[in-house]
C-alpha cells in the first residue's frame, strides 16, 4: 500500500506550515487535520479550513485522501477560520437569554420599572398566561437542542454570536418591558371603559358618507327640538 506525503502551506503567505509524511491513502480530511492541530496547537481541528487551491472551497472532514485529486505528495492550504464555538452552545446561548430576560421584567426586578413596583405581580391574567407560553416556547426549544437536533456543522465564528444573541435577547426585553409594565392595561379593559350609549361613531360614520342627521330636519319639525338648537 503506497502512503502519501502532505504537506499544508498557508493560504496567504504559501509558507510551509506542516510536513506530513507516510500518511494512509484512506486517511480523511478531518484526521489530517488533527495531525496539523499536534504541531500547531493553536489551530484546533474546528478552526482549520483545509482547501486543494488557496482560493477554493474547504474540504469536508470526511473526505478521503486518495479520492481527491492530488499525486502522492498532496499539497493542501490552510485558512484560519478564527474562534470557533459549537453550535449546541450557541442555541443554549440564544434560548436561555430570552427565558431570563423575560423572567426579570415578569418578577419586576430592580432598576427596570419604579422602586415601588420591585418585585410585584401583575393583577391581570393575562399577563400571567403570557409569561407562561413565553417559559414554555423557549423550555421546549432549549430541550429539543439538547435531545432533538443535530446539526450538520460542529462549529460556528465565535463572532457571530453576538449578532444572534442581539435579536433574540433585545426582543424578547422589548416585548416583556411593556407586557409586563405595572401601567399595562390588556385590550379588554380599555374597550369596557367605552360608553356603549355614546352616539360619535354613528354620526361619525355619516359624516363620512357625506350626510348628517340634522340634514333631515325640516321647519316643520323644529318646534320639537330643545330649545338650545336653533
Amino acid at each position: 500500500m503506497k502512503h502519501y506525503e502532505v504537506e499544508i502551506l498557508d493560504a496567504k503567505t504559501k509558507d510551509k506550515l506542516c510536513f506530513l509524511d507516510k500518511v494512509e491513502p484512506n486517511a480523511t480530511i478531518g484526521e489530517i487535520k488533527s495531525m496539523f492541530h499536534k504541531s500547531h496547537p493553536q489551530w484546533y481541528p474546528a478552526r482549520q479550513s483545509i482547501r486543494l487551491d488557496p482560493k477554493g472551497k474547504s474540504l469536508k472532514d470526511e473526505d478521503v485522501l486518495q479520492h481527491l485529486p492530488v499525486g502522492t505528495t498532496a499539497t493542501f492550504y490552510f485558512r484560519d477560520l478564527g474562534a470557533q464555538i459549537s453550535w449546541v452552545t450557541v442555541f443554549l446561548t440564544e434560548y436561555t437569554g430570552p427565558l431570563v430576560i423575560y423572567l426579570m421584567f415578569y418578577f419586576r426586578v430592580p432598576f427596570i420599572y419604579a422602586p415601588k413596583y420591585d418585585f410585584t405581580t401583575s393583577k391581570h391574567w393575562v399577563v400571567h398566561l403570557a409569561c407562561m407560553c413565553h417559559s414554555f416556547h423557549y423550555v421546549k426549544r432549549l430541550l429539543e437542542t439538547l435531545f432533538v437536533h443535530r446539526f450538520s456543522h460542529g462549529t460556528m465564528p465565535l463572532r457571530n454570536i453576538f449578532k444572534n444573541c442581539t435579536y433574540y435577547w433585545g426582543f424578547a426585553a422589548w416585548m416583556a418591558y411593556y407586557i409586563n409594565h405595572p401601567l399595562y392595561t390588556p385590550p379588554t379593559g380599555l374597550l369596557a371603559r367605552l360608553h356603549p350609549d355614546d352616539p360619535v361613531p354613528a354620526g361619525g360614520l355619516l359624516h363620512l358618507g357625506g350626510f348628517h342627521p340634522d340634514d333631515s330636519v325640516g321647519q316643520g319639525e323644529a318646534p320639537q327640538l330643545p330649545e338650545r338648537v336653533p
